[in-house]
């Protein structure tokens, strides 16, 4: 049987022989409308179909080999001619710079997105786009090489100077070997005045030979050892960690900190300023009204051309004891008070115990009162807080000449916070106007990591109270204190000396009182110490350090510590929680 095939409308007839295929159009015919039809489609997208040649001219082939060898030429002759090294090496090395390049580059495009900051975090850190430019530009410049950084650490310290023991400061351990677990009386310490005889505080020229008592552990190959003195809640120096190492030598690069602190991010950051070299931590506890109206009085003066501060310096030594002797009084009246009211609850039909509560009452009110009034009347702040620049600060700060370096000269002292996980959302800077959160990128080693990625320096990361960062000018005095919680600090420019003493030492640091604006701070002038009001100052003991770029301070919990900067500096610092070891020497000493 004879099957009827049903053909698609455009499908090609087949002939008869005779050049037709029994009624349908000729084949001729059908190829002719089909290339009328693509012709109409070309011209409607606008495309042209452009004949393939089938060769090249010979004259065109010739100009173009000459052009590219003549081209390659050049580029050999000026590479031989203008590298240093060995030319093959350098041609060799241009091939693997260009392919690492281009590697970077299709990597960087197959993401789609901006330069990955190495170590960054994902939810902490500074995530704009000019910081991840400047970094990828730097990156480039300071590769990671481990060895290249602790070189460059390496020759910061000679070039600032290596310090020694002094000859009376005999220890029973080598500081640079010291044993494996911390020996008996670790760390050693020296009379107060000694230190401050051989070495003045007021004179920020290097001393070679000082009272160091801490040990210096290498991070590559000491670090069993500083984890076991950081276990006893006692301090050491951490030196030649490399990752501290590569941030030293990126901000030891002035262009790099200018476009850091200048660029994008041309902030007015926190400054502090004082009449002289000395610093000291403060709260206004003055009533608004009172404030209000100081600060009115200076702006008054500043609009008539003044150039004036509301920053004082640390204040007199007597005023301070007369201050001192009275909140003593005050103390030793309440607790008068709180054993009469025990006696009182104790007996509650005796009438001259509910008497003597009532006497001691109103002498607790009528001193304190008296206390207070005196404190407003006679308190000034030690430094005015101030906003500026890094470039401001830094034409204040980076002065040589010795007439304008004085401790009785202006000294000021610049700030940066990276809030991190402060307090609640803060993660985007909130904690302060102006905060610096690239900190956490550029000093990876301080970042609130947990479990096995926790760096040495972070004890607790959900205790971590931010980064803060201090540069610090030739001369610059931070007053003796301590603090409440642990404290990793890092110097990353320049020197610091770092006077320490033990919490066991709080009794002879005539500590201004619970109550002071300024209280857990000496109220002695270790530039110039009164031992007349504060006679057990010559009975501390203390030790010195000179912290230099790239090294760690691990400082416990409650340990005294002062400050002198050297030259111009900067330094980090995070902490961590703290630990109530040293808790009864505080106490004891009023806090």
């Amino acid at each position: 049987m004879q099957q009827t095939i049903q053909r698609r409308p455009h499908s090609v007839a087949v002939s008869n022989g005779n050049g037709h295929s029994n009624g349908d159009i000729s084949r001729e015919q059908r190829r002719a409308e089909r290339r009328e039809a693509k012709l109409k489609r070309e011209n409607k997208s606008g495309k042209r179909r452009v004949k393939r040649r089938k060769g090249l001219d010979p004259v065109s082939v010739a100009i173009a080999s000459f052009a590219a060898f003549t081209v390659i030429g050049l580029c050999v002759y000026k590479m031989m001619h203008s590298s240093k090294s060995d030319p093959v090496k350098a041609f060799g090395q241009k091939l693997q710079h260009q392919a690492r390049t281009t590697k970077e580059s299709v990597v960087k495009k197959l993401r789609g997105v901006k330069y990955l900051i190495p170590e960054s975090m994902k939810h902490i850190g500074c995530k704009a786009a000019w910081y991840a430019s400047l970094r990828e530009e730097y990156d480039a410049t300071y590769p990671k090489d481990d060895e290249r950084s602790l070189a460059w650490v390496d020759a910061e310290r000679k070039k600032l100077g290596v310090y020694t023991q002094h000859a009376a400061a005999l220890t029973e351990y080598d500081i640079h070997n010291c044993p494996e677990y911390p020996p008996k009386n670790y760390p050693i310490q020296w009379p107060v005045l000694d230190v401050l005889k051989n070495w003045p505080p007021d004179d920020p020229n290097p001393h070679k030979e000082i009272y160091q008592g801490l040990c210096i552990f290498d991070y590559r190959t000491e670090l069993h050892k500083a984890n076991n003195y950081r276990e006893k809640e006692l301090p050491f120096i951490v030196r030649d960690d490399p990752a501290a190492a590569r941030t030293a030598e990126r901000w030891g690069d002035a262009e790099y900190m200018k476009r850091l602190l200048m660029g994008e991010e041309d902030t007015m950051r926190r400054t502090e300023y004082s009449p002289n070299n000395h610093f000291m931590y403060w709260v206004d506890r003055r009533p608004k009204n009172v404030k209000k109206q100081k600060w009115k009085e200076i702006n008054d003066r500043r609009k008539n051309g003044e150039d004036v501060h509301d920053g004082h310096g640390r204040g007199d030594q007597e005023e301070m004891a007369e201050e001192m002797k009275e909140m003593a009084e005050l103390k030793e009246l309440k607790v008068q008070l709180q054993v009469a009211k025990e006696l009182a609850d104790e007996n509650p039909q005796d009438e001259e115990a509910a008497a003597e509560v009532e006497r001691l009452q109103k002498a607790v009110k009528k001193t304190k009162d008296l206390v207070d009034q005196e404190r407003l009347e006679n308190w000034e702040p030690p430094t005015e807080n101030l906003r500026m620049t890094y470039l401001d600060w830094l034409g204040h700060a980076n002065i040589t000449d010795p007439d304008n370096l004085g401790p009785d000269n202006p000294h000021w002292y610049f700030r940066l916070i990276g809030c991190g996980k402060m307090g609640e959302h803060t993660e985007d800077g909130s904690c302060d106007k102006g905060s610096s959160e690239w900190l956490f990128d550029e000093l990876t080693y301080f970042q609130p990591r947990e479990g096995d990625e926790r760096p040495f320096y972070m004890i607790n990361p959900k205790k971590q109270q931010g980064i803060h960062c201090r540069f610090g000018m030739k001369g610059v005095i931070a007053e003796n204190h301590f603090d409440l919680s642990r404290n990793a600090i890092n110097v990353l420019y320049g020197q610091r000396r770092y006077i320490l003493a033990h919490p066991n030492q709080c009794n002879n640091m005539n500590l201004l009182p619970k109550g002071h604006p300024s209280a857990r701070h000496s109220a002695v002038d270790w530039s110039d110490p009164d031992l007349e009001d504060y006679p057990t100052f010559e009975n501390a003991r203390v030790n010195e350090i000179v912290m230099q770029p790239g090294d760690v301070l691990y400082l416990p919990t409650n340990w005294f510590h002062y400050i002198i900067s050297l030259g111009l500096n900067f330094q980090c610092n995070t902490r961590s929680g703290g630990q109530n070891l040293y808790r009864k020497e505080i106490t004891d000493c009023g806090f």
